[in-house]
């Protein structure tokens, strides 16, 4: 990640993805980011800064979840307690669908580096849940559906929930735990769609459509409403 401040918009921070085509701009507290291709220079990163100048100035700031131990914070598959004890060090264990963070009582929740770790927690615990959960979710759609794929991988992409490859790879982003049951199966279905169909064309939406029962359009909407804040 880069970073750099800018005198109209203050802190811009840089993040590059193989998979980005296109720029995106966050609004997150206290800073901006931006989400670029791999290759963009840093001549090009100013000049796009540029152009979405008058836009950023008016996006609205993406609030970001603060972890204590008076947080509530909830998966698909698991609920988040945090414990400030009188410890050395940090430990975090999940038992029956409850991860248990205990930290240090002379921990400043208020502390970048603190929550950092917190967050490192949540994420492994994510990744696991999402190993153990999501192959056999999508095995039984694709099977109800009469779908074949021919791997999946799991990754901890921030700005897509998923994709499918010309191979009929599917990659799904654990931070899809972060929705509901029913919008991560919606997730698995726009997926498996494009073992079918490869861009989003009629019959691609055609196809969502009778998988959701005539709720593609609907369901899509809601997703983009479900951005994790993270």
């Amino acid at each position: 990640m880069e970073e750099f401040e800018d005198e109209e918009l203050g802190i811009i921070r840089i993040v590059r993805n193989v998979r980005s085509k296109n720029v995106i701009a966050r609004n997150k507290q206290g800073y901006i980011q931006l989400t670029i291709p791999p290759f963009f220079s840093d001549k090009q990163i100013l000049g796009v800064l540029d152009k979405m100048r008058p836009r950023l100035r008016t996006i609205p700031v993406r609030p970001v979840i603060v972890f204590s131990p008076e947080s509530e914070f909830h998966t698909a598959t698991f609920s988040l307690r945090i414990e400030s004890k009188n410890v050395r060090n940090y430990h975090a264990k999940l038992h029956e669908r409850v991860l248990t963070i205990t930290c240090p009582n002379i921990s400043n929740f208020s502390e970048v580096k603190v929550q950092s770790i917190i967050r490192n927690c949540i994420e492994q615990t994510m990744r696991h849940e999402a190993k153990r959960m999501f192959p056999e979710m999508l095995r039984v759609l694709a099977e109800k559906h009469g779908f074949i794929f021919t791997t999946l991988k799991i990754n901890k992409s921030r700005t897509r929930w998923g994709s499918c490859s010309s191979k009929k790879g599917i990659n799904l982003s654990y931070f899809c735990l972060l929705l509901p049951q029913y919008l991560i199966e919606f997730v698995m279905l726009h997926e498996l769609c494009h073992t079918i169909e490869m861009n989003h064309g009629e019959r691609f939406w055609q196809l969502l459509d009778k998988v959701t029962g005539n709720r593609a359009k609907a369901l899509t909407e809601e997703l983009k409403l479900k951005a994790a804040q993270w």
